[in-house]
């Protein structure tokens, strides 16, 4: 009974603790109802930036937490004043101030409650571009750089000057943005049916200068194919995305099965938002009406490039040609840094 009420008090502090955490991170001030415990006093100095970082790396460590010593460096050196890791390296031997030191607590207890590091310290590098990220907002994974990188090859293969690109489900905006900044000739429309994503996708897009080359709708693909855009905050409400064509379709959709979502990590069913994840049964609830959509809006020669769940390839090679009247072409699968089957791209025939 006694470790039954344990448990039980430890996941209701964890709840708490992870809502804090959230509320914290959107930049509202939060005083926690349990004090952390500060090792600075106004009789005792602060320990070292490499104190810190091995007592804190241990403690993560001890209570499960990932990527120990890569959290608390990423912490540190929010804290610091720096997004470089060599710069934390640099200054093991200085002392922070009791006020970093407190905010570095708060911030520690915050991914001791398994929020991810790039909500706690509110950004995170992609590609060339660094981006503001805030849960629940999906976080951006390196891997998807490598779908930039194709989408950015299918672009720079093409004769055509000035190219028109469409993302769907753009999340913090990492895709398309990176693409813009990337290449100076290309346009983006930007949608996802999650208003939170469409209004940080504009800050991001705004912090970047990228405004005149990156539209942000809020709209939503249907199952039937069709793309429907909520007025409310699109940008270009006179677009009609059922007649536009575009050279590039790129989309990291939910592809995860629903049986797996129950096994992923806290940081991720806790703080982000798991409809950006769950791709139903079979993980191809979106995908399918999108490659529907890409059928009638890819200019001849147009490319729709996905990231997809590891089964997924070997499906979008038998639809494409099962249903050869969307002329479709499943042109190649690429692999992710782990060497899974990743990324697909498929061309738009004449």
């Amino acid at each position: 009974m006694l470790l039954r009420c344990l448990s039980s008090a430890r996941a209701f502090f964890s709840v708490v603790s992870a809502e804090t955490c959230i509320q914290c991170s959107k930049g509202k001030i939060i005083t926690f109802s349990r004090p952390t415990r500060s090792l600075c006093t106004t009789n005792v100095q602060c320990p070292t930036v490499g104190e810190i970082i091995e007592q804190w790396s241990d403690r993560f460590k001890n209570e499960g937490i990932p990527e120990p010593v890569e959290s608390i460096e990423h912490i540190v050196a929010h804290v610091i004043g720096t997004r470089k890791i060599l710069d934390v390296v640099n200054a093991r031997s200085k002392r922070l101030t009791s006020d970093q030191r407190d905010t570095l607590d708060l911030l520690c207890e915050c991914r001791l409650s398994r929020m991810p590091v790039q909500y706690i310290i509110g950004e995170w590098d992609f590609q060339d571009i660094t981006l503001k990220l805030v849960p629940p907002v999906f976080i951006p994974r390196p891997e998807t750089e490598m779908l930039v990188h194709y989408a950015l090859k299918a672009l720079r293969s093409s004769e055509n000057k000035k190219q028109e690109i469409l993302e769907v489900g753009c999340g913090s905006g990492a895709i398309s943005l990176a693409i813009a900044h990337a290449d100076k000739t290309v346009n983006c429309i930007a949608i996802d049916s999650n208003p939170d994503a469409c209004e940080l996708t504009k800050e991001n897009r705004d912090r970047l200068n990228l405004k005149d080359r990156v539209a942000v709708v809020h709209a939503a693909l249907k199952d039937d194919g069709s793309i429907e855009i909520s007025n409310a905050l699109s940008e270009t409400k006179d677009l009609d995305f059922n007649s536009k064509i575009f050279d590039v379709i790129v989309s990291n959709p939910p592809y995860v099965p629903t049986k797996q979502i129950p096994t992923l990590t806290p940081e991720i069913k806790i703080y982000e938002d798991l409809t950006a994840l769950d791709g139903g049964d079979d993980g191809l609830k979106v995908i399918k009406p999108l490659l529907k959509y890409a059928a009638t809006a890819l200019k001849p020669g147009g490319r729709l490039l996905l990231e997809v769940d590891t089964s997924h390839p070997e499906y979008i090679r038998f639809f494409t040609k099962k249903y050869s009247v969307l002329k479709l072409q499943y042109a190649h699968t690429y692999k992710d840094f782990c060497n899974n089957d990743r990324f697909v791209e498929i061309v738009k025939l004449s």
